[in-house]
């Protein structure tokens, strides 16, 4: 009877413990969910009474963050001469500007017997190999993609920022130039920006014809009506290629030609590279008032600049370039009294060049001349990729070196006495026969050369160079971020390019398409170019 009894208070203390438990249980939700809801109902007060859509908008903009996917500026599209590879296979270059901060994917879809893509992943390299990547001072710079393409391919293919055909461009690389023969020597001349001194382009052009080189390639973005038109006078000799270099487009949030150094000329110099491989041995990099001449000038001949560069190439074979330094040269120009034509020019004023900087102080500035199978690109002073294992080599100034002759070297410091005579005499005698070849256009008047308006552009330059001193930089070295104070309507033309562009993923491409000469804006600039097509409401 007792066991039974404490059996019965033993289940009925069980029952009544689950009972609290689980009353304690619902208790609990009970206050959790009201906790919610007074939360959730002082927030909506909160919401409704003091804070309006704007106010929640700017606290929501504290946790945002702006993401830029590649946009690429496509600056052209070569095929890889098969004399330069070393594996078989079908390869294409795209050369193209874009922020060299970030990373670009590219590949390439080009179509096979069987109708179906073939797809590779591009090579991306930017042109300066590495240098300059830790400022963002210049944060905009060529790169070289290089794919391989189905061996069928001969025409176009497509590219994209993804790995997926939807995304895909077309895009067809230039036919390679038909020369009749191939050039010992070429030239790429920086781009032509404002230019107006029409007689130090025909020094430069005669003086490289002279010294060995037989065509002579001229990117031109804006010059005097003078100098353009003495360039399609060569070029109807086929001595000089005229190539278009407009500026580039502004995008949603930057403008690239502020961002890339010195208005392009790197950029520039890679394009001519592709553009003269197909049919060119050695090619020079070098500004209009830039020579190659023998250290004594007195003992030149024709085809001097070509028997050097041989030489030192034979010399150094592991060679993929070669950089020679410059020095300043007295510089007297021409002055030619009353009405300016052809016929009245000659190369007398060399004669008063009396005097160059000698070797025995700093290194300077470099000049580059290259192998044209051996490089892939160059920067501005020195060389960038090399291919197959072919190395950059310095050519010491007391062996060669180049001649500056800028407008502004009345006096040099260090000087070491020169005669330029025989010079003048070798470019007269090549003068005279050259003009009769001009007819009529050499009794045309030409505008005097006018340079006034380039006068803060010089300032602006000398004070980024200044700054540099300070380790604080306002702005990248290039006159595009410069301002000239006078204003003038100067007698030039100009390229003028329209753009399209294409979303591809969420980066971009974007084309130059109608490129044509016009008329130049103020100050003889070119005019800045727009988007005219487009896939996507996006701009890029």
């Amino acid at each position: 009877m007792h066991r039974t009894l404490q059996r019965s208070i033993s289940i009925v203390n069980r029952k009544l413990r689950y009972l609290n438990g689980r009353a304690g249980g619902i208790g609990d939700w009970i206050y959790r969910f009201s906790l919610i809801f007074f939360a959730f109902l002082c927030g909506s007060v909160w919401y409704s009474r003091t804070i309006n859509m704007w106010a929640m908008k700017n606290i929501g903009d504290t946790f945002l963050r702006k993401e830029i996917y590649s946009r690429q500026i496509i600056l052209g599209a070569f095929w890889r001469d098969e004399s330069e590879q070393n594996v078989e296979g079908r390869y294409a270059v795209i050369h193209f500007l874009a922020d060299g901060r970030m990373e670009h994917p590219l590949y390439c879809f080009s179509m096979q017997a069987n109708n179906r893509y073939m797809i590779t992943r591009a090579n991306v390299q930017r042109i300066h190999r590495g240098k300059r990547a830790s400022s963002d001072i210049c944060s905009w710079a060529g790169h070289i993609a290089e794919c391989e393409l189905d061996v069928h391919s001969f025409k176009d293919f497509k590219i994209s920022t993804t790995p997926n055909v939807e995304d895909s461009m077309l895009i067809t690389p230039e036919t390679p130039l038909k020369e009749p023969r191939r050039h010992d020597m070429v030239v790429c001349m920086a781009p032509m920006y404002i230019y107006t001194d029409w007689e130090i382009l025909i020094t430069g052009i005669e003086t490289w014809l002279a010294m060995g080189a037989s065509k002579i390639v001229v990117p031109v973005q804006s010059a005097s009506n003078a100098t353009y038109k003495i360039l399609q006078e060569y070029e109807k000799k086929g001595l000089v290629i005229i190539r278009p270099w407009s500026k580039w487009p502004i995008l949603s949030d930057t403008n690239p030609n502020g961002l890339v150094l010195s208005r392009g000329i790197e950029e520039s110099h890679v394009n001519c590279l592709f553009f003269v491989k197909p049919w060119s041995d050695i090619v020079v990099f070098s500004d209009i008032d830039d020579f190659l001449l023998p250290l004594q000038p007195e003992t030149l001949k024709f085809g001097d600049n070509l028997r050097i560069i041989r030489e030192l190439f034979a010399e150094h074979p592991q060679s993929g370039s070669l950089l020679f330094e410059h020095r300043d040269v007295q510089f007297v120009p021409p002055q030619i009294e009353g009405a300016q034509s052809l016929a009245k020019f000659n190369f007398e004023f060399l004669r008063n060049s009396k005097n160059k900087m000698n070797c025995n102080v700093w290194r300077m500035k470099t000049r580059v001349v290259v192998n044209a199978s051996r490089v892939d690109s160059v920067n501005m002073h020195e060389t960038g990729i090399h291919r197959l294992g072919y190395v950059q080599t310095r050519v010491p100034c007391r062996q060669a070196h180049f001649y500056h002759l800028r407008h502004s070297h009345n006096t040099v410091p260090s000087p070491t006495p020169i005669n330029m005579s025989p010079f003048a005499d070798l470019l007269n005698k090549q003068w005279t026969e050259r003009l009769e070849t001009f007819t009529d256009f050499k009794t045309q008047f030409l505008n005097k050369t006018n340079t006034e308006y380039l006068e803060d552009f010089d300032r602006c330059m000398g004070a980024i160079n200044d700054e540099h001193w300070s380790m604080k930089v306002s702005r990248c070295l290039t006159p595009h971020v410069c301002f000239s104070r006078l204003r003038r309507q100067v007698d030039c033309v100009a390229v003028a390019s329209d753009y399209e562009f294409y979303r591809s993923g969420r980066g971009y491409f974007m084309n130059p398409i109608n490129s044509r000469i016009q008329r130049s804006e103020t100050n003889c600039e070119s005019p800045t170019p727009e988007f005219i097509a487009g896939n996507h409401y996006f701009s890029p």
